[in-house]
This record gives C-alpha cells, structure tokens and sequence, in this order.
C-alpha cells in the first residue's frame, strides 16, 4: 500500500517533567480529532520519507493511530492511504 504525508495542526501539552503529549490534531479540512491516549513513543521510520521522526502511537477516538513528530522540521504528520 502507498501512503502521502499529510500535515496536520496539533495542538500539545508541554509537562513541567519533559516530553511532549499530543492533545489534538486538525485534519486538513479541518476536523478536529482527540487524541484520547498516547500509548507510547519511539523514534520510528515512516512509509512517506522523513528523518526518523518521533512516532506516537495514538487512541484517537477510540482507535489506535500513528502521529509522527518530525524535530527538524518542527511539524507533525500523519500517513494516509493514497487510494
């Protein structure tokens, strides 16, 4: 399956401990979706060519799904399925 790199607005929470907790991101039509839980992090390849971007593996409304973190770009994206 071949995938498009769609960036997305999020919106994150910074702790006062370190890290960074994704709260919500923006669609690009501009829907706003939860991010329910992160369930973990990790520096992680993905399908659409990035610099080993951080991935957080997500709940976003109830369903598991991968938001990546790009450090040197200071962007967020997520892959879609290009049908």
């Amino acid at each position: 399956m071949d995938y498009r790199k769609v960036h997305v607005e999020v919106a994150a929470l910074f702790p006062s401990k370190g890290g960074m907790r994704p709260l919500y991101l923006i669609w690009e039509d501009g829907r706003k979706f939860e991010v329910n839980r992160v369930k973990f992090t990790e520096r992680a390849p993905s399908h659409v060519g990035s610099i080993l971007p951080v991935r957080y593996t997500c709940v976003v409304e109830g369903r598991e799904r991968e938001l990546y973190f790009e450090p040197d770009q200071m962007r967020w994206f997520v892959e879609a399925p290009i049908k």
